[in-house]
C-alpha cells in the first residue's frame, strides 16, 4: 500500500533534483496530493493510472474549484494536472506506481 505522507518529502527531493526549473517544489508536491486529501469525485489512485485518467479528472477538479470559489478554476486545474504528471513520473522512477493499483484493489474488496 502506498504511504503518501512519507512520499511527499521524497517527491520534493525528486523535484529538486529532476526539475530544477520548479522554483516551488513543496507547492508542486502539495498540489499533486490535493486530490488525495480532498474528494474531487474520483479516487486519487485512479487519477494517476495513466494520462487519460489525469485528463478525465481535470474537469472534476475544475468543478471542485468552482464550488469553493477559486478565481480561475480552469487554469488552476491545468496546473494541478501538471503536478499529477510529475508525481506519476516520480512514482514510476521509484518503482512505486504498482503500489497504487494495490491500494485501489484493496479498497474494492
Amino acid at each position: 500500500m502506498l504511504e503518501i505522507k512519507g512520499l511527499r518529502t521524497e517527491f520534493i527531493h525528486y523535484l529538486e533534483e529532476n526539475h530544477p526549473e520548479d522554483q516551488h517544489p513543496a507547492v508542486t508536491a502539495k498540489n499533486a496530493l490535493f486530490a488525495y486529501y480532498h474528494d474531487i469525485g474520483t479516487p486519487f489512485e485512479t487519477i494517476l493510472r495513466d494520462e487519460d485518467s489525469m485528463l478525465a479528472a481535470e474537469p472534476l477538479l475544475m468543478e471542485h474549484f468552482r464550488k469553493v470559489g477559486r478565481k480561475n478554476p480552469e487554469e488552476e486545474a491545468a496546473a494541478y494536472r501538471a503536478c499529477w504528471e510529475k508525481f506519476r513520473a516520480f512514482l514510476e522512477s521509484t518503482d512505486r506506481l504498482g503500489e497504487l493499483e494495490t491500494t485501489e484493489e484493496q479498497k474494492e474488496e
